[in-house]
């Protein structure tokens, strides 16, 4: 389960039109299915449409997103993304993000992913964990290793 989180430069009015679309590529995108339009470094092979009101999805499927000051987050399952493709796991999913007004029509995609960044998943905090407690556990069991003096 993907958990993506997104914090917007002012307060997310609900009141207003709008969404957010996140684009994701599991490694089965095209080499560069928007290059036609002017943005050959983005590279996705599904959607994912978070709605300030009603219902938010990707690939049919229902998501609840929660909306807090100036950042929203949703949870995705990954059984609700395309399956991994040319080598890609999970670790490697590109994801892109940009606001839309909601206004329709082309003239919205001016500014279509404005940096060109994919960013990438983060492991869990409960990885970090479980890493940080390994290394503990190894470093305790070093030093508690007692040097023995042997008498003849």
């Amino acid at each position: 389960m993907f958990q993506l989180s997104s914090t917007m430069a002012g307060t997310i009015d609900l009141g207003a039109p709008g969404f957010y679309i996140i684009g994701v590529n599991t490694g089965s995108a095209g080499p560069s299915p928007f290059a036609g339009i002017g943005q050959p470094n983005v590279i996705f092979n599904t959607v994912i449409r978070i709605n300030k009101v009603g219902a938010s999805t990707v690939n049919g499927h229902n998501l609840t997103p929660s909306f807090a000051g100036d950042t929203f987050d949703v949870w995705v399952p990954l059984s609700f993304l395309p399956a991994a493709a040319n080598g890609f796991t999970p670790i490697d999913y590109g994801f892109n993000i940009w606001p839309r007004s909601g206004a329709g029509g082309t003239e919205v995609i001016s500014d279509f992913a404005p940096n060109n960044a994919n960013l990438t998943a983060v492991p869990e905090p409960a990885s970090w964990a479980l890493m940080i407690g390994g290394l503990a556990l190894a470093g305790g069991m070093m030093r508690r290793r007692v040097a023995r003096v042997a008498f003849a």
